[in-house]
Order: C-alpha cells, then structure tokens, then sequence
C-alpha cells in the first residue's frame, strides 16, 4: 500500500492525479497489480478545513496512463496556473472507496511524509496498511471519460490503424509529416542490453507498435538489444510530436549517437526525466 496527500477528495472518484508525467512514471515503476494508495488530506489549503490531515480515501489505479482533464473532475481556479492544471497526468483507477470516520493520519502513523508524498506515492509499512484496511470504508463509483475524450481516443485509434509508422530507420522520418496534423506521440524508449544506459528519442502515432517492430528487428530472442518504452507524451498534432523530438536531441546533442542521431548514451533516467519534464513545462 502506497500514500499520497491531495486537496480532496470526492465522488465518482476521478484518477490517480500526478503534476508531470516523471512523477507518474515514477509511480507506475513502484505500483504492482492490486496494490492501493491511500489519500490523504494536505494540511494547508487549498484543501477544505474538514479534510486536512484526515485520511480520506482508497484507490486501486490500473497502468493505464490517461489525461486528468478527459473526466469531469470541475477543478476550480485554484488547480490551475498560467492557465495550465496543476495535475494533468494520471492513472486510470479500477477500483476506489471512501472511508466513512476519516481519521486523522497522525492516528495512523508517527512517521512524517514530506513533498514526494504529494507530488507521487510514499510505500506504507505493514503495520500502517494493516491500520488503515481496519477502517470502515464503502466503494465509490468512478468517474468515466468525456464525450469529448472518448471521441478524441476513437478518432486517434482509427488514424492509428490507418497510418502506421515506417519501419524503423536511421534517417529523418520526412514523408509521413505530410500527416502532422493527426495526434501523435513523442517517446523515449529505454535501449536495453547497450553497453551505456541508452535511449531512443523519436515520435509516431502509435509508441507501442513503433517499440515492437524495433524489437522484431534486434531479434532481442537471440541475444540482440531490447526497446522498451519508459516515456512518452500525446500531442494532438504530429508537427508536436516532432518537434518536442527534435527540441530534445538538440538538448542532448553531445550525447547523441554518430551511427544513429534518435539516440542518445551514457545518459541517465533522471537527466532524460528532467529535460522531459522542463519541456512539457515550457522550460526547454
């Protein structure tokens, strides 16, 4: 069982709620099948006097990674800034439940939870999960997609299957930008069984298709290298896509590979995450 403090917490329960998408990235490493994360009150506003501290509800989120914004979560002003939601990355849930007395954490635990247990989810220790299972507590309905979200999802599925990526190549993907206004994804695929920890940077309509015909061509079965997709972002264009690829090789052009320019070596996780993030923020 994990933790978490949030601003509140209602019903129909919307997703697990992140403000970038290393923070649930980070989240989706840790969390296993059946896991659950407990939420709990900030102790300051914006959250409501009555729930601050308190422990409020329970969540079983997928790994599905989804967009907070496609439920009808009706944040108010106070979750935004410059115009943008403060916590626009989340996991779907399959499950959620709230708990009737709502006790306060310190009645549950001594232990002091710091940022990392707003900005992602902080392991709990046996004897705290066990505490708070004790609790009564009653399912919660979940919040479904928009109409707008589910429209969206089904207009990218069907451009997906009607556009596939080109197999993969070590020169600039040209000819299909002719179809940069359909949604997209920037990616960075982890570079498994490389020499150096490795990354592959690149965009396509679909990251999951482009990772397995990299793959069916390392033939990783017979000791070749594996793709494996740790990053990614949805843009609602392909020129987006694009150019959040390019921003981050220029980045890291000392960095770049001389027989392949989309990847990058001898760079870490967390410098990779932080110039990801810093784009997505406006930083980069």
């Amino acid at each position: 069982m994990y933790l978490t403090k949030v601003w509140g917490f209602g019903s129909p329960v919307g997703p697990l709620q992140f403000s970038s998408q290393g923070w649930r990235h980070r989240a989706k490493k840790r969390l296993h099948p059946g896991d659950l994360v407990v939420l709990v009150g900030t102790l300051g506003p914006p959250t409501h006097e009555g729930e601050r501290g308190r422990i409020l509800g329970l969540m079983e989120p997928s790994m599905e990674s989804v967009l907070s914004l496609d439920f009808d979560i009706r944040p108010g002003a106070e979750h935004f800034k410059n115009g943008k939601y403060k916590w626009p990355y989340g996991l779907h849930n399959k499950k959620a439940w709230t708990f009737l007395s709502r006790p306060l954490l310190n009645q549950i635990s001594d232990r002091q939870f710091y940022m990392d247990a707003v900005l992602g989810i902080v392991p709990l220790t046996d004897d705290e999960a066990k505490r708070i299972l004790a609790l009564e507590y009653v399912e919660a309905p979940l919040l479904l997609k928009t109409e707008h979200a589910k429209k969206r999802h089904d207009r990218h599925e069907s451009l997906t299957a009607r556009y596939n990526s080109p197999p993969p190549s070590n020169t600039m993907r040209t000819g299909i930008m002719h179809m940069r206004r359909a949604p997209a994804y920037t990616y960075a695929m982890e570079i498994l069984g490389a020499k150096s920890p490795s990354y592959k940077i690149g965009w396509a309509f679909d990251f999951n298709l482009r990772a397995h015909q990299f793959n069916r061509a390392a033939l990783p079965e017979l000791g070749g290298i594996h793709y494996k997709p740790v990053l990614y972002e949805q843009w609602g264009t392909a020129r987006d896509a694009y150019g959040m690829e390019q921003t981050l090789l220029e980045h890291f052009s000392a960095r770049r590979h001389t027989a392949n320019h989309e990847i990058l070596t001898d760079l870490s996780e967390a410098d990779l995450t932080a110039a990801w993030i810093n784009y997505i923020n406006g930083k980069l």
